[in-house]
């Protein structure tokens, strides 16, 4: 049988409408929709809101003019202001100034459209059946190959052929499409290229490779720092044989947007892109010692459970983020990571950097 590509399906009909929460994802029955606060917003807000606004704009210049400037003579500045929350009419243009993904699209012009007009890609099929599985209950991605599945196809294809040793694989979809929420299709791409391929930071490819290897070191360094900040707790984990593949994973591989309430994803990936994969463990820690004493309780069916349902009070980032920003994990992360390339026989982590960057170049 022929495969079909996306552009040749007919889009189905819209989503009847519905409420919605500020986020654009359908409010639920009742008033806790896990994808924004719900509540409405005093004028005292709006007003403190705005001035964050006038602040970040003088801060980053007109179209991210001034950015560069302001983040040499400013850093702790930027820093506690990223980690405070970049405001939501903003946040796709500083993303991609602090992701280091603004320069590489114009390293690269006319190359998004290439991939996705000309080439072809072995995963489309897959892609294709995997869109309706992300965000499904935002409006954007409701319409069945409507304009979002489709700008959703096309980012997940463009990558597929950009980077054929990688290609697609399913969490990927959770990145991109939580990029496509806040710029377009082309911004999202060479988003998740200076992700994946370390622009900035420390490369994310290996999440989606075969085996998984990034996945398997980021659990093996999570398990020993939660034994360590957390030695009770660790000790019952072992004791009811809970280890971080059963809970963490889905952590790492889309940087908590697949499962946990969408205000609080956002506040992640401000400082994710930020300051790189350390944040995810700060908040796993966190999380895990939010809810400690009730965790070193539970027996192994209850645990399952209670580490994919946190408490409503752990999803709140004003509380959640300063827990995690008060835990220090950098040194710890490269000195376990050594460790786990000594058992493992890996190259370096700056060999690993070096490589990646001589790529994007």
């Amino acid at each position: 049988m022929e495969k079909k590509k996306i552009d040749e399906y007919e889009p189905g009909p819209p989503p009847s409408p519905r409420p919605l929460d500020r986020f654009g994802f359908v409010k639920q029955e009742v008033n806790n929709s896990p994808h924004g606060l719900t509540k409405g917003r005093s004028a005292y807000e709006f007003e403190r809101e705005e001035r964050r606004v006038r602040k970040w704009r003088k801060m980053i210049g007109v179209g991210g003019s001034d950015w560069k400037h302001y983040v040499r003579r400013k850093p702790n500045v930027v820093k506690r202001r990223i980690r405070k929350g970049i405001p939501d009419c903003l946040r796709g243009l500083v993303w991609q100034l602090i992701s280091g993904s603004r320069d590489l699209l114009l390293m690269n012009p006319g190359v998004y459209e290439q991939l996705v007009i000309y080439e072809t890609s072995a995963s489309e099929l897959d892609i294709i059946r995997d869109i309706s599985r992300t965000f499904p209950s935002h409006v954007f991605f409701q319409q069945r190959h409507g304009p979002g599945q489709r700008s959703l196809y096309n980012v997940l294809k463009a990558y597929s052929v950009y980077d054929r040793d990688v290609g697609y694989v399913q969490g990927m979809g959770f990145l991109a499409g939580l990029l496509l929420l806040y710029m377009s299709e082309e911004d999202a791409f060479w988003l998740l290229v200076a992700l994946l391929k370390g622009a900035v930071h420390a490369p994310m490819e290996g999440l989606y490779q075969v085996g998984l290897p990034l996945v398997q070191q980021y659990l093996f360094q999570f398990d020993c720092l939660m034994k360590e900040h957390m030695p009770k707790l660790g000790e019952h984990f072992t004791q009811e044989i809970i280890n971080p593949s059963m809970y963490a994973s889905q952590w790492f591989i889309t940087v908590f947007s697949y499962s946990f309430p969408f205000h609080l994803a956002l506040r992640i990936w401000d400082v994710f892109l930020y300051e790189g994969v350390k944040i995810v463990f700060k908040v796993g820690l966190a999380l895990l010692k939010y809810c400690h004493d009730d965790l070193v309780k539970l027996p192994f069916e209850k645990l399952v459970h209670a580490l994919r349902n946190f408490p409503e009070g752990a999803m709140d980032p004003d509380t959640v983020l300063p827990m995690a920003n008060s835990i220090k994990v950098s040194r710890r992360l490269e000195e376990l990571k050594q460790e786990y390339d000594k058992k493992n026989g890996k190259l370096s982590h700056s060999t690993e950097i070096n490589r990646n960057q001589e790529q994007l170049q």
